[in-house]
């Protein structure tokens, strides 16, 4: 006899409707975050499993989201999905959902309402700033100059900070500089989408929230993410949701998921060096949970990202969220500069790079003390006077790279309307984003390899060899025409 399959449609439908209730009986105030890092007021309680009408219908639709929740902090201190879906008053992004309002776009400005501490700091960091550093600058940059909000959903309706990132030339987006050449960046048809699964997915996007209540620019968890109540960065770009777990963010494989690659190689660099031949020899029987403040050689033989840039290692250094704090050099632009001032010491942290000395040496007393924990101060001072002497190499040599193509400009070499097309144009950049970087992280982190092949190497035989060679012939060749005039 057929028997007629059983529809689980009515009872979907059924915890729906309960869900709804739940909710709307059992949801905590919403909260006004504001741009700046402020706390938000303290969660509601989770309701147990059995009574929390999130967890009856997602555990169901979505079981692997609803086991980590239950296996994170959270749910130990009965913290629960109201808590942080709810939006506040001043967040476009919430909307109905089975007869409740609730966003997907959790920002820090909710984590903020137990973790404000955390939040400020990340908020003055270039973590938090890095989508309008890096993709989302040229939108910024014309936000600005058009005397227009960068933040507000209003400017960025108007000015389209996706558009803009897929069609301008920029070295954001080097590839940009070819296909403005060949005809393909302003081709219908083509959509430069590496630039929102390349680019974005690390330094984020600019979640928009459309006239239709949908949301451009997501998902999206970069760490710079600009988020629609105007707040920036992700929280769970490194505390992945819904577990939130510190072994996680203590792990170098999470920093790993965006710094690595030609461009900026620190997991494969830590991963030579010693230090990452000892975690990976050793590191499955340490100890990833100890408290912030407790957590030191004692529970880890060699550090980790997170322990050199972030945690409170050893109670010898305090914790934070901005990984700057502890540095002296400033790796990553052309020319290497002593840390800039935060976020909250200049007007614009986008437009305005301002070195700062004092500030720079107080990053590496910190890191140093790190360091003291398993070495000598004559072995730390050491390295870091031969790390420092890589650098200084490495700026001379960027100072003749730069005024090479400058003269090439003068002279007529190359042309300056697409500085992204020509060979001259392309050493230049590939010198100090790609093989200029891994000489100088390389010598950062004690990855040799990183140092010498990968790094000065590549920048000083390879790139400026061809950058060389290329002008020369150009030279040649436009004394040749000169000679047959």
């Amino acid at each position: 006899m057929n028997r007629r399959p059983i529809s689980a449609l009515p009872v979907l439908v059924l915890l729906l409707a309960v869900a709804a209730a739940g909710w709307a009986k059992g949801v905590r105030e919403p909260q006004q975050p504001e741009t700046q890092a402020q706390p938000a007021g303290a969660p509601r309680k989770a309701a147990l499993d059995s009574e929390d009408p999130c967890l009856a219908c997602h555990a169901a639709g979505t079981p692997g989201l609803v086991e980590s929740w239950r296996l994170s902090r959270h749910a130990a201190a009965g913290v629960g999905c109201a808590a942080c879906h709810t939006p506040s008053a001043s967040d476009p992004s919430g909307a109905e959902h089975f007869g409740a309002k609730v966003t997907p776009v959790v920002s820090p400005q909710y984590c903020a309402a137990c973790h404000p501490g955390e939040v400020a700091q990340n908020r003055r960091s270039k973590h938090a700033w890095t989508a309008f550093i890096g993709n989302l600058r040229p939108y910024y940059a014309e936000a600005r100059a058009r005397g227009l909000d960068p933040f507000s959903q209003e400017t960025a309706r108007r000015l389209d900070p996706d558009e803009m990132a897929r069609r301008n030339v920029s070295s954001m987006f080097p590839d940009s500089g070819v296909l403005k050449a060949t005809g393909l960046l302003e081709r219908p048809g083509f959509s430069h989408n590496n630039v929102n699964l390349g680019c974005a997915q690390c330094h984020g996007t600019f979640v928009v929230v459309q006239p239709d209540g949908k949301l451009a620019g997501w998902p999206n968890t970069g760490i710079g993410r600009v988020n629609p109540d105007g707040s920036l960065g992700s929280c769970s770009s490194c505390h992945t949701r819904h577990k939130f777990s510190v072994e996680e963010a203590r792990k170098p494989e999470t920093c790993g998921q965006c710094h690595l690659g030609p461009d900026h190689p620190q997991i494969e660099i830590y991963e030579e060096s010693k230090h990452g031949n000892i975690y990976a020899s050793n590191g499955e029987s340490w100890n990833w949970d100890a408290p912030s403040g407790k957590w030191g050689p004692e529970q880890v033989e060699a550090p980790t990202c997170a322990a050199c840039h972030l945690s409170g290692f050893g109670g010898q250094v305090a914790a934070t969220h901005d990984p700057g704090e502890r540095l002296y050099w400033e790796l990553q632009p052309p020319k290497s500069v002593p840390q800039w001032k935060n976020a909250e010491q200049v007007k614009d942290l986008v437009l305005e790079r301002v070195p700062d000395e004092t500030q720079a040496a107080e990053g590496r007393k910190r890191m140093k003390s790190v360091c003291l924990q398993c070495h000598s101060p004559r072995w730390v001072d050491g390295y870091f006077d031969e790390f420092d002497q890589v650098v200084g190499d490495y700026n001379l040599a960027w100072d003749y790279v730069d005024r090479l193509l400058q003269e090439a400009y003068a002279q007529g070499l190359a042309a300056k309307d697409n500085p992204l097309d020509e060979p001259p144009e392309i050493y230049h950049y590939l010198i100090w984003h790609h093989s200029g970087r891994r000489w100088r992280m390389g010598a950062a982190m004690m990855g040799p390899d990183w140092t010498h092949w990968n790094g000065a190497v590549d920048t000083l035989m390879i790139n400026l060899g061809l950058m060389r060679g290329e002008l020369e012939s150009r030279r040649q060749l436009q004394e040749l025409r000169k000679a047959r005039r």
